[in-house]
């Protein structure tokens, strides 16, 4: 099919444009930062996994010392009761003395052992405390950079749909300069994932690389430079190069 110089020119902004539009979609459907974004969202998950597993240590490790406490204050009460007893001597043989003594001995050491214990159960608790803390400020820091990077992809997106309607409102005005013929057969191409049209710069089409026979080639030279041809394989519309 012959076209004019006008349509030559269509044509050949329509084929500019046609591969830019389909990577304009594709990043807007596949944003760049997409793969950071995803990776930021996958690490809040584990931290927030590591951050439950750190809470409840440090739960277990507060509800441990109140249960030492407890247990503390358990014995210094005997031991106040057994002081009182002891104190007071009323009916007690010098056995009794001496047991009530030992017993109230026996609640002191207790009580070291206890406070002892707590002691290393706070030290515990605060490491965990600091670990905890630590995980909440990577938290932060990975929230801060998923919310810069999805505000980024958003407004990409927002920019790509604006180039995306731009690429579709000139695309749409080169296929009115065209015959609707050559739209069809375009169209047909690029539904079928081709290029829909592409410039000859040699014997090979360039949509899909099948080879041109030298004798339909050598027509095509000879033949007008307007002169729009179609693919025996892929069907897109060819035009040659000037």
């Amino acid at each position: 099919m012959r076209i004019t110089d006008d349509q030559r020119t269509a044509l050949q902004n329509l084929i500019e444009l046609t591969p830019n539009g389909r990577a304009l979609r594709h990043e807007h459907d596949n944003p760049k930062r997409g793969a950071e974004l995803q990776d930021l969202v996958r690490t809040h998950k584990e931290l927030g996994e590591e951050r439950t597993r750190a809470s409840e240590g440090v739960d277990r490790l507060r509800s441990a010392i109140g249960e030492t406490n407890a247990l503390i204050e358990a014995q210094r009460t005997q031991i106040e009761k057994k002081t009182a007893e002891l104190n007071d001597g009323t009916g007690l043989t010098s056995r009794d003395l001496v047991n009530l003594q030992n017993e109230i001995a026996g609640h002191e050491d207790r009580v070291s052992e206890l406070e002892e214990s707590q002691l290393e159960e706070m030290e515990r608790l605060e490491t965990a405390e600091a670990e905890l803390s630590g995980v909440d400020d990577r938290i932060a820091e990975v929230t801060t950079a998923g919310k810069e990077v999805q505000t980024a992809v958003k407004d990409r997106k927002a920019e790509l749909r604006d180039l995306i309607s731009a690429n579709e409102v000139s695309a749409g005005g080169a296929k009115s300069s065209l015959p609707q013929q050559l739209v069809s057969a375009f169209e047909a191409n690029v539904a079928q994932g081709g290029p829909g049209a592409a410039l000859l710069t040699g014997p090979n089409c360039q949509a899909c690389g099948q080879e041109i026979g030298a004798a339909v080639w050598k027509a095509m030279l000879g033949g007008d430079l307007n002169e729009t041809y179609e693919c025996e394989e892929c069907e897109a519309v060819l035009l040659r190069r000037s």
